[in-house]
C-alpha cells in the first residue's frame, strides 16, 4: 500500500474529502418552504333561529360545507397548519367559538362525516354550569377525536384597555385563567387564543405572549399564511366571521369570484372580490 506521505496521493486524498464535505453539505441544506395560505372561518351556533345572524340550522352548515368542498377547498385543521402539513391556496379551516351544545351535534352529524377537524375556541365559564354549553366530557371526548382546543376568554370579556383600566384582575383571569383551567379540564396543551368578540388591545397581546400562547387569531378578514412564521403578527391572526348576511359575499371572496350587487338606481353591478 502507498503512503498518503506523498504528495501525489496526499493531494488526491485531499479532492476526495473536500467533494465529498461539499456533497454532504448540499444535502443537508434545508429545502426551502413553499408559502401556503388558509381561509379561517368562524362559526358560533346551530340552533336553525332565523333572528340570529350567527346562527345556522344544522342543514345550512352542511350545505356550506359541501359547497365549500364541490368548489376545490380543502379543509385543514389547525395541527396541519401549525405542523405546515399544507399546501396550496384553497384551505378552509373551521373555528367554532365559544363552546355551545351544539357545536357536538354539528361536529358528528356534519364535520366529521366530512373528515373535518375543527378549532374549537373556549370560554371555560360556561362548559358544564349552562345547559346551553358543552359538557366536560363532551368537550373531552372532541378534543380526544382531534378537534383542536384554543382559549376564548375566561368569561368572554372584551380584553380591550377599557376592562385592563377598570377591572385588571378579570383582564388577568381572561388569559391566565382561561388557559390553566381548560389545560387542567382536557389535560392538554393550549397554545392559541382567540380575542373574545375580536377585541384586543396591545396590554391583551403582551399578556398573551407573557401566559405563554404561541398563536392568537382575531376577526379581521383575512389570509392565513402558512409556515405561521410567515404572518406579521404571530398574535393578530385573521379569520372570517360568517354570518347569514355575509356567507355568500364571504364565499366569493375566497372563490376569487364576481358578486351580482343591486346600486342605488336599481342596476345591477358587477364587483370583483
Amino acid at each position: 500500500m502507498r503512503s498518503f506521505r506523498s504528495p501525489r496521493y496526499f493531494c488526491v486524498f485531499l479532492s476526495m474529502t473536500v467533494a465529498a464535505t461539499m456533497c454532504a453539505a448540499h444535502a443537508a441544506a434545508p429545502v426551502p418552504v413553499k408559502e401556503a395560505k388558509v381561509h379561517v372561518l368562524i362559526y358560533h351556533t346551530f340552533l336553525g333561529r332565523e333572528k340570529i345572524p350567527t346562527d345556522f340550522s344544522i342543514d345550512q352548515f352542511r350545505e356550506q360545507m359541501l359547497i365549500l368542498k364541490k368548489n376545490g377547498f380543502t379543509f385543514v385543521s389547525y395541527a396541519d397548519v401549525a405542523q405546515g402539513r399544507v399546501s396550496g391556496d384553497r384551505n378552509i379551516m373551521i373555528s367554532i367559538d365559544d363552546g355551545n351544545q351544539t357545536v357536538y351535534r354539528a361536529y358528528h352529524d356534519v364535520l366529521k362525516p366530512l373528515h373535518i377537524r375543527p378549532l374549537l375556541a373556549i370560554y371555560p365559564n360556561i362548559i358544564g354550569k349552562r345547559k346551553y354549553a358543552l359538557t366536560w366530557e363532551q368537550l373531552r371526548e372532541l378534543a380526544a377525536d382531534g378537534c383542536d382546543i384554543a382559549a376564548h376568554g375566561f368569561f368572554h370579556l372584551h380584553v380591550n384597555d377599557k376592562l385592563y383600566a377598570t377591572n385588571r384582575r378579570a383582564f388577568h383571569d381572561e388569559i391566565f385563567k382561561s388557559k390553566r383551567v381548560l389545560e387542567e379540564k382536557l389535560n392538554r396543551k393550549i397554545t392559541v387564543f382567540a380575542y373574545p368578540s375580536g377585541e384586543k388591545s396591545e396590554k391583551a397581546e403582551q399578556m398573551i405572549r407573557e401566559a405563554g400562547y404561541s398563536y392568537a387569531f382575531t376577526i379581521n378578514w383575512g389570509v392565513l399564511r402558512v409556515p405561521l412564521s410567515e404572518n406579521s403578527n404571530p398574535y393578530l391572526l385573521p379569520r372570517y366571521m360568517i354570518e347569514k348576511q355575509n356567507w355568500k359575499s364571504v364565499f366569493a371572496r375566497l372563490d376569487g369570484k364576481s358578486l351580482k350587487k343591486v346600486n342605488g338606481n336599481g342596476r345591477k353591478t358587477i364587483v370583483r372580490r
